[in-house]
């Protein structure tokens, strides 16, 4: 058990205290960096709100998903959703970058995204081996490089233009998935748990109903699950319940409006499918510690000032050298 009661410790980035993203949070930074502050190992923890997404230029580990191993060697691709609980060992000297947006970042890219294979591509947590003869290879090489380049760079435009490459990398990863999964025995699910599976088919149904605040039972009914089945899988998986994970969606939308609409309390509980105002209010408070109108103010005040750590693309931006300090 972690000191605040919790079986599966939570972390900002690996070894960072545990803190609630920005919406608008990218980092980016090699896998050495951070690795050989930790003996090239990560122990089981989740991330709420962050997505990684790495590519693995040289050397190569496991992943532990759900006490599924992947093995991987260079060159590879690894995708790890938010709230997933996973776990790392490096070898010694493994090189590569690690990508890290927030839940609001990259839906906000994700929203732009008409193709469902597009949407679906890091949707699932995977370490898979690329052919190192591929022909769009390179392409995902570039679009990790220009990320890393925007990112520690304050140039005019530059959250659109990570948005950019990240959508870049997001097409490129999907056509070297599609072409491996056509030459991999087993397909797509090769290696994923039940629990995985069931999860991935929970989230765009979450998105899709969150708003009417279905109970568990009907989010259950609606895969042809048990509430318990489905309860089990998401605490397996993410270390959170069914009902945990859809209040963390309503949230995201909640501070989604809070931050980027000038809607009031009552306009943004209504579209969120709270009849009450007052109810509201208080769901947010109890989850983010302070009252809508209180984020909504902080927000503001830090707008221009100095950003989170490792990066909201919000405000002043990141860092001049890019890299992400401890709260």
């Amino acid at each position: 058990m972690t000191a605040n009661g919790e079986p599966i410790p939570r972390y900002w980035l690996y070894g960072e205290p545990h803190a609630v993203p920005e919406l608008r949070f990218v980092h980016i930074e090699t896998i050495p960096e951070r690795m050989r502050l930790h003996n090239w190992e990560v122990q089981p923890h989740r991330h709420d709100g962050l997505s990684h997404t790495l590519l693995v230029t040289e050397g190569g580990g496991r992943l532990t998903v759900d006490a599924t191993d992947w093995v991987f060697r260079a060159p590879a691709l690894i995708a790890v959703p938010a709230q997933v609980v996973h776990g790392f060992r490096f070898d010694p000297g493994t090189d590569g970058q690690v990508l890290t947006l927030s839940e609001g970042f990259l839906g906000g890219v994700l929203a732009a995204i008409h193709e469902a294979e597009l949407r679906a591509a890091l949707a699932l947590p995977f370490a898979r081996d690329l052919d190192p003869a591929a022909p769009d290879r390179p392409a995902l090489e570039r679009a990790f490089a220009a990320i890393a380049e925007e990112f520690r760079a304050h140039h005019l435009g530059r959250a659109s233009a990570i948005a950019a490459h990240v959508t870049l990398m997001l097409v490129t990863a999907a056509r070297l998935i599609a072409a491996e999964t056509i030459a991999a025995a087993g397909g797509a699910g090769r290696g994923r748990s039940p629990d995985v599976r069931l999860l991935a088919r929970l989230r765009p149904l979450i998105d899709e109903r969150f708003r009417e605040h279905w109970p568990v039972e009907r989010y259950a009914g609606a895969l042809g699950v048990t509430a318990g089945r489905l309860n089990a899988a998401c605490r397996r998986v993410t270390g959170r319940s069914t009902l945990q994970l859809v209040h963390a969606r309503v949230m995201l939308e909640a501070k989604r409006s809070l931050t980027y609409t000038g809607l009031g309390m009552a306009e943004i509980g209504y579209a969120l499918g709270f009849e009450d105002p007052a109810y509201f209010s208080r769901f947010f408070a109890k989850r983010d510690g302070r009252s809508p109108h209180a984020f909504r103010r902080a927000h503001l005040a830090d707008d221009g000032s100095a950003p989170p750590p490792g990066g909201s693309l919000d405000g002043n931006g990141l860092d001049p050298d890019g890299a992400s300090s401890p709260q």
